[in-house]
């Protein structure tokens, strides 16, 4: 008497090697084996979490409210001190009212909008500078017209130190770019002399999507010059 069960597991052990015969001949592997080799790539990489995270919004119609406040939150549990978000299209600006509440309310965040501190209470995760496009090369022309009335000697040191006592404007050290222009839009300049750059279609507001960025990051071969 045939045995019905033995039959249908030898069936399904045949088409399983036939399947990875024809990924081996392809060139392909299957998808256990590449989680596998990305689990033991990842593990020779040491994951280092950017200080200073920038967000640079190329197109408008990607500036969403609800993405920015978990995009937000998800900052604080990946344990990202600083976010800087510029939109140069004036829609952050324009709802600041609805991320002071959100920083008030539920994350535990100070907030900077254009060098304007309207939230602080000394015991927050996240420092969050909201920027308009006026931070760009108009705040750069500010900082020289404040040195320029200054006895000092103008140097690089002196210009960074004015742009983040005045306007809040440090080096971040990991931006993403929003969007599928390759466009900065006008981001301060002067700020991104040692920043690494990664282009993203969407906003990452979730803790995975901002791990995958997190993870690229760490792989960056960075090399900062004297």
């Amino acid at each position: 008497m045939i045995d019905v069960g033995w039959i249908c597991v030898a069936a399904v052990r045949a088409v399983y090697w036939l399947v990875m015969l024809v990924c081996n001949f392809l060139g392909y592997s299957p998808l256990w084996a590449q989680i596998a080799m990305k689990n033991r790539k990842m593990e020779n990489v040491r994951i280092r979490i950017p200080s200073h995270l920038a967000v640079c919004f190329t197109e408008k119609r990607l500036v969403d409210l609800s993405e920015v406040i978990q995009m937000m939150d998800s900052c604080v549990s990946a344990g990202i001190r600083q976010l800087s978000l510029y939109d140069p299209y004036g829609e952050l600006v324009g709802q600041i009212g609805q991320i002071e509440q959100a920083c008030r309310l539920f994350i535990r965040a100070d907030l900077f909008c254009d060098g304007e501190c309207l939230h602080s209470n000394g015991l927050a995760n996240l420092q969050v500078n909201v920027l308009s496009r006026k931070m760009g090369k108009t705040a750069l022309v500010e900082a020289c017209k404040t040195l320029c009335r200054e006895d000092e000697k103008i140097t690089t040191e002196r210009v960074s130190k004015i742009l983040e006592e005045k306007f809040h404007l440090s080096d971040p050290d990991f931006l993403l770019q929003i969007g599928s222009v390759p466009t900065l839009c006008g981001y301060p300049p002067w700020n991104l002399r040692i920043t690494e750059f990664l282009q993203s279609p969407r906003l990452p507001c979730s803790r995975r999507a901002l791990d995958y960025c997190v993870e690229a990051f760490s792989q960056r071969d960075i090399r900062v010059g004297k």
